[in-house]
């Protein structure tokens, strides 16, 4: 059996920023390519051709910056944090379905009609709030842009 792993960050969300069209749109060409040829196309191609027995998980890991707004409690910021998380983790996830289903129908198949109705895919969203800094300290926009952003770790099983 051969198993792939794909684990794929893209960063660059700006404050307060959640959509993942809106940075997959800012990205640079190659990125963009990196991101359909490494997880949009396993789950195509697993969907696809379902006689070749494949199966591709994508996980989506959707992270936070640090919310540093005076007044908030501990406990007011983690929520915070976790709730841009989980909106980046969610635009992420709605993107890559939507993905997978227009190649699907472009390729001439029926498309599920939710990731639940899936045979040889899955998406699997995974908020992380700031637990996973790149930058614990982030000394400008940019080190803070690095912490806001979603990993895609894409496991493809191929017998």
């Amino acid at each position: 059996m051969a198993k792939t792993l794909t684990d794929l960050p893209i960063s660059g969300f700006v404050a307060q920023e959640v959509a993942f069209s809106q940075l997959f749109g800012r990205l640079s060409a190659s990125t963009r390519n990196i991101i359909r040829e490494n997880v949009i196309e396993p789950a195509v191609n697993a969907q696809h051709f379902p006689s070749n027995n494949q199966f591709c998980v994508i996980f989506i890991l959707g992270h936070s910056d640090r919310v540093d707004t005076p007044g908030l409690s501990s406990e007011q910021r983690r929520a915070q944090e976790l709730d841009a998380s989980d909106k980046r983790a969610t635009s992420a996830g709605e993107w890559v379905f939507d993905q997978i289903t227009a190649a699907l129908t472009a390729a001439g198949e029926t498309p599920p009609s939710s990731v639940q109705d899936a045979t040889n895919f899955d998406i699997v969203l995974m908020p992380c709030g700031a637990s996973g800094l790149v930058h614990v300290t982030p000394a400008n926009e940019a080190q803070r842009q690095e912490n806001r952003r979603v990993q895609f770790v894409i496991s493809s099983f191929i017998p």
